[in-house]
């Protein structure tokens, strides 16, 4: 009886750390693993074309409404943008560009 009460405080407890990340991971800005911070954007772990995939894909499981714009190239610099579609989340904009030899994620936050 001790053990089977002690199993469903095991399973009780990995469901609250589970909800508690989970609600955390969703707000975390969507970068591809590897990236840092680096004054008030990032600087991507992954090359312009993945950076780019992986900013769609994430925004796509997020069930978040993005129209997505380019890639495309302007002095120089690889640019994509994705502008919000709705209200929802926590981005009127995500900006993923090339310069300097270093991908460059830039986030435009939502005002409240």
């Amino acid at each position: 009886m001790l053990h089977r009460v002690r199993l469903q405080l095991r399973i009780v407890a990995a469901l609250l750390v589970f909800a508690l990340t989970s609600s955390a991971r969703a707000d975390r800005d969507p970068v591809p693993p590897g990236s840092r911070a680096d004054g008030a954007a990032y600087v991507s772990g992954d090359g312009f074309g993945a950076s780019v995939a992986f900013v769609a894909k994430e925004l796509d499981r997020r069930g978040l409404a993005f129209h997505q714009v380019g890639p495309y190239r302007v002095h120089g610099i690889d640019v994509a943008r994705f502008i919000a579609g709705d209200a929802r989340g926590p981005w009127v904009a995500i900006h993923v560009f090339r310069a300097q030899g270093k991908t460059w994620i830039s986030f435009v936050k939502r005002s409240p």
